[in-house]
């Protein structure tokens, strides 16, 4: 389709907006796309409006789709143009997570549809209800009207109806075991309207219905384990996305190949470029208000993060789980129990494995199904009992004509029998052969599980004092040979692990001794460290202590104080786009400073740097969680978060202040007295003088000021994440 026939749209709709003639009935598929830039303002027809919020949803944008919507005038007419933009608005209310909307607005669309419709509203609304109904756990409903959809589509003889109606269908076909049958299907439907190769962008088919179909191809290449196919349609549909993009100015398009393509690399190990196309998902499904890819992208990221960084993760998984319902819901509380395990918290994982299984029409999908069923499985501590259920996964999985998730259940399966066996061998190769990397088992999942008896854990504590966690245990102090191997692994800590020098580990160690001469101290030092890291000695010498003629550096070994400014990092990163909707995170990575870096050792120089990074790190997440607790009118975590930046500076006058004025407009006079009288002392140490008591402050002005509200508007949700 045409730029110049793109900007035209609305202009042509500008024009309409003041007429009320009855609305012509639209061809069979609704061909302008909107201007650049947004939807526009003003009253448009049903006829109109319904082609807007079609294009914007087909090009997955259900927030720009539902703007259309609001615009549209509906008569309650049963016409075809009236029932149309009532089905599209029904698929763009779903995609943006607004079920309960979803089910009333498709209920209307049927209701409008007569016995002798035309086809094309027969054919979007039941491709609509089959959505809807698919995403209540209603499989019997939703099948029932993806065959009217598809009958109603057939019969008119448009290619771009039955190829619409056919994407619609697909994710679903594909979910119950028929991704071969989808191709098939889309393949037809491409070939009838012409676009031979599925590069077409620019034809006279609905804007962004060739590129979905791209998406929904790779998807059932995906689960049919051509990974390389799967790649290359994503990528497809992701330059189509981008060039449609950079015409129309929108920058929200293209989420879904971006999640796609992050699904084909953690399918195959390659978790670094995973991780990048999930999170460029999150940011354009965030700018399209696609909710129900947000809610797959960043339970995608979860698991791709959730075996080394489970504590940024974790808000990860929580987040998808309240974005929305039906199977998005389900898979992101299932990773959420994942994330859980690599957490070493069984006990939250079981309870995620409840809730899922409790969802409804989480036992009506087979691939749905068999996801809760690995997790059970790993959850449970009977090997014979983990062995049967992986057993019944794997055989979902081989019905549903997953062959790469039946192969790694089968590595799971025969490892936890006997990591060294013939079968676990055959069955590594066998998954192997659909050019799964290795990487994989470093994603949180089934294989991470599996090889974690093979893999002895090791992490060390340093926030509040220096401890060493062996497979969850602390190391007694008894295991230690040497003094000198303490101190030396507190320094690669304090060094983030990068390689260092041998003759900076030795000055800081052996100050003002020759570093030839203590050469051999240093090998002895290194030598204690990997015995009490790994005492039996089952990994290779430098799995967790990397070292060569020169250097000496951390390799895999998990440490509590980047564990927390990696959370925190990223919760301060999600607060700058989402403010409020960031809470969750930002009080996740708050809870995990347990104190300041090797807080029992306050004279090692070489630690201070790596501690008054986390230190300002830490005052920036409290400031963070300050303002947001002050927008959200909670006045117990405002006190708290305030009075843990006293204890941080006590001379900050800012905040002594503000917390005063809180404690006042609470009414509790008292303790704002008592915190005033506090604040003037701190401020007399410094010679400052210090400010008279405020004023009290009507509620209305202290909203003015950003500052809380009496506790009259206050609500209690903070408290459960303390």
């Amino acid at each position: 389709m045409s730029t110049t026939r793109i900007e035209a749209a609305d202009a042509r709709a500008a024009d309409e907006r003041t007429r009320h003639s009855p609305a012509p009935e639209p061809p069979a598929h609704p061909g302008p796309e909107p201007q650049a830039g947004h939807a526009g303002s003003g009253t448009l027809d049903a006829a109109e409006g319904g082609r807007l919020t079609m294009t914007y949803q087909l090009l997955g944008e259900p927030a720009r789709a539902l703007e259309a919507h609001r615009r549209t005038e509906l008569t309650g007419a049963a016409s075809t143009a009236e029932t149309a933009a009532l089905a599209w608005a029904a698929a763009a209310y779903r995609a943006h997570g607004e079920l309960g909307r979803a089910r009333t607005t498709v209920r209307r669309a049927l209701r409008l549809l007569g016995r002798r419709a035309d086809p094309y509203a027969q054919a979007v609304t039941h491709a609509s209800a089959a959505l809807v109904a698919a995403c209540d756990g209603r499989g019997a409903a939703a099948e029932h009207h993806r065959e009217l959809a598809e009958e109603a589509a057939c019969a008119s003889a448009d290619p771009a109806l039955v190829l619409l109606v056919r994407a619609g269908a697909a994710q679903e076909r594909t979910e119950q075991g028929a991704p071969r049958a989808v191709l098939a299907g889309l393949d037809t439907a491409l070939t009838a309207l012409g676009t031979g190769s599925r590069t077409a962008a620019d034809g006279d088919e609905p804007p962004g219905l060739c590129l979905a179909a791209e998406c929904l191809r790779g998807a059932a290449h995906l689960a049919l384990g051509e990974l390389d196919y799967a790649a290359a349609e994503f990528g497809r549909a992701l330059a189509g996305y981008q060039r449609l993009g950079d015409a129309l100015g929108h920058t929200g398009l293209g989420a879904r190949a971006l999640l796609g393509l992050g699904d084909v690399h953690r399918e195959r190990g390659a978790l670094g470029p995973a991780r990048a196309a999930y999170q460029e998902a999150v940011v354009r499904a965030e700018q399209s208000g696609d909710r129900l890819v947000l809610a797959a992208a960043l339970t995608g990221l979860a698991l791709a993060r959730g075996a080394e960084e489970p504590g940024a993760a974790a808000p990860l998984a929580r987040r998808a789980v309240a974005l929305c319902a039906g199977r998005p819901r389900i898979r992101a509380l299932v990773a959420a129990g994942w994330v859980a395990l690599a957490d070493e918290r069984p006990e939250d994982a079981a309870e995620a494995v409840r809730e899922a299984a409790g969802e409804p029409g989480a036992q009506a999908c087979r691939t749905v199904y068999a996801e809760i069923l690995e997790l059970e499985a790993m959850c449970a501590r009977e090997p014979g009992a983990r062995a049967r259920i992986l057993a019944d996964a794997e055989a979902m999985w081989t019905a549903a004509h997953r062959p790469v998730a039946a192969a790694r259940v089968a590595v799971a399966r025969t490892r936890a029998a006997g990591p060294g066996t013939a079968a676990a061998r055959q069955a590594v190769a066998g998954l192997r052969r659909f050019g799964v990397l290795d990487g994989a088992a470093d994603a949180a999942g089934p294989l991470n599980r599996a090889g974690a008896a093979e893999r002895p854990s090791a992490a060390v504590r340093v926030l509040g004092g220096f401890q060493v966690l062996r497979d969850g245990v602390p190391v007694g102090p008894e295991e230690w040979q040497s003094k000198k191997a303490r101190d030396l692994l507190k320094l690669l800590v304090a060094r983030r692990g990068l390689p260092t020098p041998r003759e900076v580990v030795v000055e800081a160690l052996w100050p003002g001794e020759e570093p030839a001469r203590c050469a051999n101290r240093l090998s002895v030092a290194l030598s204690i460290v990997r015995l009490v890291l790994d005492p039996e000695r089952r990994l290779a010498q430098d799995h967790f202590i990397a070292a060569d003629k020169h250097t000496v550096g951390l390799a895999r070994l998990r440490v509590d104080v980047q564990d927390f400014l990696t959370a925190a990092r990223h919760a301060l990163a999600a607060a700058e786009r989402s403010g409020g909707h960031a809470y969750a995170a930002l009080a996740d990575a708050e809870r995990s400073y347990r104190g300041d870096v090797l807080e029992d050792e306050p004279y090692m120089e070489w630690a201070a740097a790596l501690r008054e990074e986390a230190q300002a790190v830490h005052t920036e997440l409290l400031a963070r969680l300050t303002a947001v607790a002050a927008e959200r009118c909670d006045h117990h975590a405002e006190v708290h978060f305030r009075l843990r930046l006293l204890e941080r500076d006590p001379y900050d006058e800012e905040t002594h202040l503000a917390l005063v004025r809180l404690l006042a407009a609470a009414g509790r006079y008292g303790e704002a007295r008592r915190r005033h009288a506090l604040y003037a002392r701190r401020m007399r140490e410094i010679d400052v003088e210090p400010a008279p008591f405020p004023r009290a402050e009507r509620s209305g002005d202290r909203r003015s000021r950003a500052e809380p509200a009496p506790v009259g508007c206050l609500h209690h949700e903070s408290l459960r994440h303390q």
